[in-house]
């Protein structure tokens, strides 16, 4: 999966993320923490077969109280594949998996607020580990995203909003695509995400641009953005 920090659309975002859960049917084994588990590792999945491994170690895990969500979700994907994800369907079927992690799995829960423009309730400072985000969009309009990663080194001291806007060639450096994680939801919706955070700097943004207009500068030009540290 590509850096989370890009511009890129939502699906091409979401479809390293969640395809953890669109499996094969199998035994269940109905272990809530080794389903967790796999939830986390379909953030850092890179190619169709570490995505194929994981999905299929997240359904034979998966308790009862989550199978039909995930059973909707591999279903939809089939028919649609990465198309799904670009849909108000495949968002929905999402979120239907990562509130059930949010209320169940472990970790520190952290509850964010979007508005025009900016964050609320992002906590300066977190513990490693498992972290499940809850973001609610209290705006009157616009849709709201949160791209939640881990900062280099190289990034230390340097200007925020001018590396979340440099090229794509040139993030590497400063942005951890090996920690990341990303929820997206329409005024008055809720979205989740796990992440498993570790010691260091993280960055947050929406880039969503400012009206829904492709022309429209990001919400991260307006303040929308922040960081916390991990310890």
């Amino acid at each position: 999966m590509r850096r989370i920090v890009l511009f890129l659309t939502a699906a091409s975002l979401t479809v390293g993320l969640y395809a953890a859960f669109a499996s094969p049917s199998g035994a269940q084994t109905g272990d809530a923490n080794a389903f967790c588990a796999a939830r986390l590792e379909g953030n850092d999945a890179h190619g169709k077969a570490a995505n194929l491994a994981i999905m299929n170690k997240a359904l034979a895990a998966a308790p009862a109280s989550v199978l039909p969500q995930i059973t909707a979700l591999r279903d939809a994907y089939q028919k649609k594949g990465d198309k799904l994800f670009n849909t108000p369907v495949g968002i929905q079927l999402i979120t239907a998996v990562d509130s059930w992690v949010y209320d169940n799995c472990p970790g520190t829960k952290v509850a964010v607020t979007a508005i025009d423009y900016e964050y609320q309730g992002v906590p300066a400072t977190l513990k490693a580990g498992p972290t499940n985000f809850k973001m609610t969009n209290a705006a009157p309009k616009e849709s709201h995203m949160m791209a939640i990663t881990k900062l280099t080194p190289a990034a230390q001291g340097q200007d925020l909003t001018k590396l979340l806007a440099l090229p794509e060639k040139k993030q590497g450096k400063y942005f951890d695509d090996s920690s990341q994680a990303f929820m997206e939801a329409r005024p008055g919706q809720v979205a989740y995400t796990p992440i498993d955070l570790q010691p260091g700097t993280y960055a947050y943004a929406c880039f969503f641009p400012v009206g829904g207009k492709n022309s429209g500068a990001p919400h991260f030009t307006k303040g929308m953005y922040g960081t916390f540290t991990v310890s």
